[in-house]
């Protein structure tokens, strides 16, 4: 059985679509390599990192930012993150820099929005 974050995924986005993450002054390019029943992998960085991500940290995301409104994205290269920031979040299921990505990922399937001024925010969209 598919959660929602699942489905909005499998519906806006496809196995080799090239994203990019949400500074517009320094977007960096990734890459949706595949999608399963397991999670997303991606690949980050200019190596193309392989980083999975599952499907029990994408379902949570929603829970996470419901009645929070804008939250920081702060994406940081330290393993725990800033607490009540969406990288906070992220940390807790995968010790590396994923928030900038997943951000965007959320956003193409339309479960989330970005603000991208300083400092990067995202937000549950209002119909979710």
């Amino acid at each position: 059985m598919h959660g929602p974050v699942e489905r909005a995924i499998r519906y806006w986005i496809t196995e080799g679509e090239i994203l990019y993450t949400p500074d517009p002054t320094k977007a960096v390019p990734f890459k949706v390599r595949t999608i399963d029943g397991k999670g997303i992998l991606l690949l980050l960085g200019k190596k193309e990192t392989p980083t999975k991500i599952s499907w029990e940290c994408l379902e949570g995301i929603p829970a996470f930012l419901r009645s929070k409104g804008w939250v920081k994205i702060e994406m940081t290269f330290n393993t725990k993150g800033t607490p009540n920031t969406f990288d906070g979040y992220m940390k807790k299921h995968i010790r590396r820099a994923t928030a900038n990505y997943i951000a965007v990922v959320l956003e193409k399937a339309n479960i989330v929005e970005i603000d991208r001024r300083r400092p990067l925010r995202i937000r549950l969209k209002p119909s979710l």
